[in-house]
């Protein structure tokens, strides 16, 4: 795989293993020499390969993977496995999925992507290619934006960390995992590549004006576009942000925002790819949130309805080229509600007046 694909995607994951340790506060000391083992190993690195990469930011974002490395040994020295097994989590999901994923050539010969571009074309415009234009011969754009597309697993680590420290009521490693098992199969059942990989020459100049609807040839390139797992883990980090103080969840909302123009601007994804990833995720968020039984089982049943409604429409319903700003406006305002009423009921559960009750009683009676 190319640069761009993996090396600094798999810089940010381990520099999230750094968060993940940071969240287990260290002494001032240990933190230290984790700093100082990294700083070691990157000068040994440069030494015996001359270099980090050639993608933008290579000299700094290479400082995430020695960072990580030398956390996860800091972990395995203290012999603290909780802690270890969550902090390697993310690296190695990022290694799965790095050499899982071109299998969906093999298992997808032809895309579907000139369906995803007709669909977008409806918006009254191409936002993938009209993006894309934005960052084309302008460097100073095109590297910070690569930067946030690759800092994804960085994110994630940041969340998961606060997530285990506080002990929040979403599982979210299990979420994160089976979200990535359910999507890489689901790539299956609507392959896609991305404008820039199945529109090469024309992307991101002007769309063809002959779109294909029939499925299309587009070798080379992986089939990981439907849904897109990269905005959806980007959500993910949004929806479960709010232990974090405003600030930061308005930074984490931000990021979201950063990402959905960054997979459209570098071609990687279309409109259509980002709003199917909404209910997909929602799915998974009520699964493995706790409490609230009901709004968790309208919330599966609803992601699910939307998710199946949308891939349905797109391949085989021409109907849902008509009016697509209202088919998109009413499935976020669904999600957004169902995720809503799902966060109530974990509150609910969490903070329930009975049992607040019971234990101002029973502190009355010990002072009794």
């Amino acid at each position: 795989m190319s640069s761009f694909e993996i090396n600094p995607t798999f810089c940010f994951s381990l520099l999230g293993s750094f968060a993940i340790y940071v969240w287990t506060r260290p002494t001032l000391r240990a933190l230290l020499a984790v700093v100082t083992i990294a700083m070691v190993l990157r000068i040994l690195f440069l030494r015996a390969l001359g270099g980090f990469g050639a993608y933008y930011g290579a000299g700094w974002i290479s400082s995430g993977a020695f960072l990580g490395i030398s956390s996860l040994g800091a972990l395995a020295a203290a012999r603290e496995r909780s802690a270890f097994y969550a902090a390697a989590a993310v690296p190695l999901c990022n290694l799965v999925i790095g050499y899982t994923i071109p299998l969906t050539t093999w298992l997808s010969p032809r895309t579907f992507d000139g369906l995803l571009l007709k669909f977008d074309g409806t918006l009254g415009f191409q936002p993938s290619f009209v993006l894309g234009r934005l960052l084309v011969d302008r460097p100073e754009y095109w590297g910070p934006t690569t930067v946030i597309y690759y800092a994804l697993p960085f994110a994630v680590g940041l969340v998961y960390g606060g997530h285990r420290l506080e002990r929040r009521e979403v599982k979210l490693l299990p979420l994160l995992l089976s979200m990535m098992v359910v999507g890489f199969l689901q790539y299956s059942l609507f392959p896609a590549a991305g404008p820039a990989y199945a529109f090469r020459g024309a992307y991101p100049y002007a769309p063809p004006r002959e779109i294909p609807l029939e499925a299309m040839a587009v070798p080379g390139a992986v089939r990981n576009c439907m849904p897109s797992l990269h905005f959806a883990a980007a959500l993910l980090v949004w929806w479960n942000a709010r232990f974090l103080p405003l600030a930061g969840r308005a930074l984490s909302f931000a990021f979201m925002v950063a990402t959905g123009f960054a997979t459209l601007a570098l071609g990687e994804h279309y409109v259509a790819d980002l709003i199917v990833a909404v209910p997909f995720t929602l799915v998974f968020q009520a699964a493995w949130s706790s409490g609230g039984e009901v709004a968790r089982e309208l919330a599966i049943i609803a992601g699910c309805g939307l998710t199946a409604a949308w891939l349905i429409a797109l391949r085989w319903g021409s109907f849902v080229w008509r009016f697509s700003w209202l088919w998109i406006a009413l499935t976020v305002a669904a999600c957004a509600a169902a995720a809503m009423a799902v966060r109530g009921g974990n509150a609910v559960s969490i903070h329930n007046p009975k049992e607040e009750q019971t234990s101002c009683l029973a502190v009355q009676r010990t002072k009794r």
